[in-house]
């Protein structure tokens, strides 16, 4: 399970769980068909010249490679994703 625990400023904190099994939903829907083509579309919607291929999107967006880091992920649990501190006092933890 991944925790997302962020602390604000004015000392309100909170902490979010995310179950892998939430984390495989979001990347199957990240890797359908639809989702990609509509990707594509809003990538190269202002370019004028330079057009993003597609094979970009189909390589970033593989389901089979998403579902192979979510495995390895669940493998390393306790390891800090992100720690970050701002200078007005915000803090976001993300660990496995």
């Amino acid at each position: 399970m991944m925790k997302i625990k962020i602390k604000t400023s004015n000392k309100i904190a909170f902490s979010l769980p995310v179950p892998y099994s939430i984390l495989k939903a979001a990347s199957s829907i990240l890797a359908s068909k639809k989702f990609r083509n509509q990707m594509h579309k809003w990538a190269n919607q202002d370019l004028e010249h330079k057009h993003i291929p597609d094979a970009l999107f189909n390589t970033l967006l593989n389901k089979k490679l998403m579902n192979e880091i979510i495995r390895e992920l669940g493998k390393h649990k306790g390891t800090v994703l992100v720690d970050v501190r701002l200078n007005d006092g915000t803090e976001v933890l993300v660990k496995l």
